[in-house]
């Protein structure tokens, strides 16, 4: 068992102030040829021990690749999970991306990265429910610590099947405006509605606003700006989102309403039921969008 876990144990209420001395420990001990990816894994391994405990699993507990094979410990499997959908990249990718910077690999407390299958095996066997409770968890916890604050930021979670994508993550989104029609339709925003703060002042509606930011991130655009620059060439899907007259918020207000309202992980968390409910209930998934869990990073 771990130093974090046995302090954990200690009870509930000195765990975030455990866990505020151990990242402080951290970052003064940051070597200088960390970059930004290897910094944010290794302050990031304490919370991640405790996100883990809270969800019954051990820090210390190893993924064991097979015989003469190096094990892997669980706290580095998971780091590995948040980089990887932080990057949105695949399996393959990550491997190879980890074993081309040895600072990852340093932060992460590893020789070698795991191979794809063993990623692969990892979170089947973990299962859906593991996921989802892990980075509910974990989203708390990297808020509390001001560690959303970054260009990683990370987006709350929720296994859903592939079809949840009106667009792959690419140049230029091919974005299917019935399916976005059909999603609107049926998903309610209200849920997120009622927690945000109103204004008389505010230009576009609060429902538009949310709409938008869902858009964005189920649509698998690189960038908000490269979102508003759809939308401003289709107006059908910016009325569908409640942008009427080709009157779209500008990359400063979308960027204001964050920084006012809370940020996406917070705002977005009610609509995550309702959102994979709507996509277990698609008929057909394409193949080559086979993508187990949704987790964006932006």
């Amino acid at each position: 068992m771990s130093k974090t876990e046995r302090k954990y144990q200690t009870g509930s209420s000195s765990v975030l102030s455990f866990l505020q001395v151990e990242i402080e420990k951290v970052k003064r001990s940051l070597p200088k040829s960390y970059d930004s990816i290897a910094e944010f894994l290794a302050i990031s391994r304490p919370i991640v021990e405790v996100t883990l405990m809270n969800c019954g699993d051990w820090a210390d507990q190893v993924e064991r690749a097979g015989p003469g094979k190096p094990s892997f410990p669980h706290t580095s499997m998971m780091l590995i999970h948040v980089l990887c959908k932080m990057r949105n990249v695949s399996y393959r990718q990550i491997e190879r991306e980890i074993n081309e910077h040895p600072s990852w690999l340093k932060a992460l407390r590893l020789i070698e990265a795991p191979s794809h299958s063993t990623l692969s095996t990892f979170r089947a066997k973990k299962g859906e429910h593991f996921f989802k409770d892990f980075f509910n968890k974990l989203t708390d916890l990297l808020y509390h610590y001001n560690l959303t604050d970054s260009k990683e930021i990370i987006v709350d979670s929720a296994p859903i099947i592939a079809s949840m994508n009106f667009a792959r993550a690419n140049a230029t989104p091919k974005i299917n405006i019935e399916h976005v029609r059909e999603f609107f339709s049926t998903v309610d925003v209200s849920p997120v509605i009622q927690y945000l703060r109103t204004s008389n002042k505010r230009k576009y509606s609060l429902e538009s606003m949310i709409r938008y930011l869902m858009f964005e991130k189920l649509g698998g655009f690189l960038s908000t700006s490269q979102a508003l620059k759809f939308l401003e060439k289709n107006a059908t899907v910016a009325e569908i989102l409640g942008f009427k007259g080709g009157q779209l918020p500008t990359q400063p207000t979308i960027s204001y309403f964050l920084k006012s309202q809370g940020p996406a992980p917070y705002l977005l968390r009610p609509m995550v039921d309702a959102v994979t409910d709507f996509f277990e209930g698609c008929e057909a998934t394409p193949e080559d969008t086979d993508i187990d869990f949704f987790f964006w990073s932006f």
